[in-house]
């Protein structure tokens, strides 16, 4: 296996990378309106890797696993329950998906998206 595979998770006979809880976590915030993620400042090991986790940091623990968000939520919308949604969003799907023990799913709101609404005559 190359280092951009490394296993982080075993499961019985098989085994997840890194990539796939990112994206199971990413697929989870697109199915909650009005919420994107942010890229965070890259840090020494991405920049020499290549790789980003466009606002999502996965920390395994013995019990199971931590994730990080970065997130714009659109102007307008009730942000406590947006972020909600979003955590319980994530926190099942890794959970369904991989069986593993979600810790603790902790999301920071960095900014606010303004949509600039259509003209009435256009």
């Amino acid at each position: 296996m190359d280092g951009s595979m490394k296993p982080t998770t075993s499961l019985s006979h098989a085994e997840l990378s890194d990539d796939v809880l990112y994206g199971i976590a990413q697929l989870a915030l697109e199915s909650i309106d009005g919420i994107r993620l942010l890229s965070p400042p890259a840090r020494v090991g991405e920049l020499l890797t290549g790789r980003r986790t466009k606002g999502i940091r996965v920390e395994r623990t013995d019990g199971g696993v931590r994730v990080e968000l970065n997130v714009r939520i659109r102007y307008g919308l009730v942000i406590p329950e947006v972020a909600r949604a979003a955590q319980t969003a994530v926190r099942d799907a890794m959970h369904s998906m991989t069986g593993l023990d979600v810790e603790k799913v902790a999301l920071t709101v960095i900014g606010i998206d303004l949509d600039k609404p259509a003209k009435a005559d256009e």
